[in-house]
Formats: structure tokens, sequence, C-alpha cells
């Protein structure tokens, strides 16, 4: 079946798309592919808000376009490097917890996730738009993270060998907290 129809039959069944990818074994490159159109889809669903960001920010040394570029190059370059590292600190993580997957099975989950979750982003974006509400634009958001936690905890629990998808949801939180942690110890200081 074609990446599409999984992704929408994904939506069906998270835990038994996760076992049919793990039983596929696709490559590192699959990976880094599933993990690129995914930035692709969530970088095209930001576009209006960073259109209209960058003509509130530009000044005369700052162009709209530097704007976007910036942008652009944060989400391919540094993103996909984000990723592998949350991928990463959710695998110990879940290791704590007797997960017993490994590092492929961890980036696997995380990747097919914001691939199955990316193409909500841009219906969500397409929604935000078409109705400019406020409380809208306060919720998607929030109901786009719980998606997404739900799809990764799904994947997760099948890549860890874990019964319940309960069990990842834990894990995914301590992973976000542990994230949160080290970037504002790291990088803020």
């Amino acid at each position: 079946m074609s990446v599409a129809g999984e992704i929408l039959r994904a939506y069906k069944g998270p835990r038994a798309s996760m076992q049919r990818r793990l039983d596929e074994h696709p490559g590192e490159e699959r990976l880094l592919i599933f993990l690129v159109v995914a930035i692709l889809l969530f970088f095209v669903a930001r576009i209006p808000n960073l259109l209209a960001n960058s003509t509130l920010q530009a000044t005369e040394e700052i162009s709209n376009t530097a704007i976007f570029v910036t942008n652009l190059v944060a989400s391919f370059f540094f993103a996909p490097l984000l990723f592998y590292g949350v991928a990463s600190v959710s695998r110990i993580i879940s290791k704590l917890f007797g997960g017993s997957g490994d590092g492929y099975s961890a980036r696997l989950a995380l990747f097919w996730a914001l691939l199955v979750v990316s193409p909500v982003a841009l219906l969500s974006t397409i929604l935000q738009s078409v109705f400019p509400v406020l409380w809208l634009a306060t919720a998607l958001p929030v109901v786009m993270f719980l998606l997404f936690a739900f799809v990764w905890g799904a994947c997760l629990s099948v890549a860890e060998g874990f019964r319940s998808p309960y069990l990842p949801s834990v894990a995914i939180v301590l992973t976000v907290f542990a994230v949160t942690i080290v970037f504002r110890v790291l990088i803020i200081g």
C-alpha cells in the first residue's frame, strides 16, 4: 500500500500501522524520508504564519525573505537533528520503563508519528485561514499536540514492546520534560 494510504489507515489504528511499518523494516534512508516529508508538510502549514510574522518583524536591515529563509534552513537542518535527539531520549526513557526496542524502532515510531500527524497540520492551517476565530487558533494547536502524543504513544508502545499505550505516554511526557530541562540548561543558561 502507498504511504498516503497507510497514513489514512494509521488514523484508524496507529498501533496496527506501526506494526506494519516494523514488519516492513524500512531502511534508515526511508526513515529520513519520512522525517523530511513530515518537516516539509509542517513547514508548508506554517507558511501563512511565517509570512504574517515576517512582515511584522522585518526591518530595514532584515528583509521578509531573510526571515523566511532563516526559518526554512532551521526547519530542514536543525529540526532533523532535534528529532533524532528526541528519539534517542525517548528510547532511553522507555528503556527505564522496561522497553525492549532499539534506537531504530524509537526513530521509526517518532518519524512515523510525525508523518501521520503532518496532514492534520495542513488541515489545521486551512481551518484557521477560513475561520479566523481566536478560540480556534488557541484550540487547534492543543488538539494537534494531543493527537501527536496519542499517535506517538501508540507507535512507541509497539516499538518498545509495551502492551499498554499508557506507559509510553508517561515516557513521552518524561521525554518532553527532559528535553525542556536540557534546552533550558544548555541553551538558555
